[in-house]
C-alpha cells in the first residue's frame, strides 16, 4: 500500500532531518508531527514546537506539515521503564531506563497510526552518533523496535540510521549542531562510566531485547488492539509483569 500521509516523531535535530529525508525519498506528502513526553523532560518545553516550525519552512514546496499532536502516557511509560527496574537488572545486567523508553516513544505513535490508515511512522534513530554509541539506539535495538510496530501492522521508517552529522547538517542547515534546540533528559548519561563509555553486558543486552523489549512490545499493542476493539483500559503493570513471569 502506498500511503501519501506519514506520522513524524519529533525530538530534536535528527527527527526533523528524518522528516526531510523521508518526504524526498518516499513522495509523502502529508505529515502529522507527533511530541511525545515521558515525564522527564527538562529545559524548553517549546523547543520541540519550534522544531515542527522548523520543519514546516524546510518542506513549504515539498509537504503539508499538520499542526502537532503531544502524546503521553505516564503509566505505560513507569510499567516499561521504572517498575521492572531490579528484575530487569538482575536478569540481564542492564537497568537503563533509556532502553525501552525509545519503544514506549515509538508504541505511543501506534493507535494514532493507526487511525491515519495505518500510516508508517518516521522516526530519527541512528545506528551511531559519529561513532558514539547509544543504548536506545543500537543496530539491534532500532531493528526490534521496527519488528514491534510491524506486529502493529506500522512501518517503522529510520531513514537516517546510517547518516553522518555532515549528512543531517544538509537536510535541515549548518546553524542547527547537535544537541540544541531540543528538550533534554534528567535520566541521561545514566549507563556511562566516569570516562562517558557505556556501561553494560552485552550478552545480557542482546537477552533483554528478545526476552523483554520485544515480548513487551508485542503485549502492548496486543492491549491497544484489545482497547480499540472495545475492551477494557489496559493494566500496564499487569502485562509488563505477565512478560517477565513467562
Amino acid at each position: 500500500m502506498t500511503h501519501t500521509a506519514a506520522i513524524v516523531e519529533i525530538a530534536g535535530r535528527d527527527s526533523v532531518a528524518a522528516a526531510v529525508a523521508a518526504v524526498r525519498e518516499q513522495g509523502f506528502r502529508t505529515l502529522v508531527p507527533t511530541i511525545g513526553f515521558t515525564g522527564t523532560e527538562t529545559g524548553d518545553k517549546q523547543a520541540p514546537y519550534r522544531a515542527v516550525s522548523r520543519l514546516r519552512n524546510l518542506l513549504a514546496d515539498e509537504a503539508q506539515v499538520l499542526d502537532p499532536v503531544a502524546l503521553s502516557d505516564p503509566a505505560l511509560w513507569s510499567a516499561m521503564n521504572a517498575r521492572p527496574l531490579a528484575e530487569v537488572l538482575k536478569r540481564y545486567g542492564v537497568c537503563s531506563p533509556c532502553l525501552a523508553c525509545h519503544l514506549y516513544l515509538h508504541l505511543l505513535r501506534v493507535p494514532l497510526a493507526w487511525s491515519h490508515g495505518n500510516a508508517p511512522v518516521i522516526s530519527g534513530e541512528r545506528d551511531s552518533h559519529d561513532g558514539s554509541v547509544k543504548l536506545s539506539q543500537t543496530p539491534a535495538s532500532i531493528d526490534a523496535a521496527t519488528r514491534v510496530l510491524a506486529y502493529a501492522g506500522i512501518e517503522l521508517l529510520s531513514p537516517i540510521r546510517s547518516a553522518t552529522s555532515a549528512q543531517i547538517e544538509a537536510l535541515v542547515g549548518p546553524e542547527w549542531r547537535p544537541g540544541e534546540r531540543q528538550l533534554d533528559c534528567q535520566l541521561a548519561g545514566n549507563y556511562v562510566a566516569l570516562d562517558g563509555s557505556p556501561l553494560y553486558d552485552e550478552a545480557g543486552y542482546s537477552r533483554y531485547l528478545a526476552e523483554f523489549f520485544e515480548p513487551v512490545g508485542r503485549a502492548i499493542v496486543d492491549a491497544y488492539r484489545a482497547e480499540r476493539d472495545g475492551g477494557p483500559a489496559s493494566d500496564f503493570t499487569a502485562i509488563v509483569r505477565s512478560v517477565l513471569e513467562r
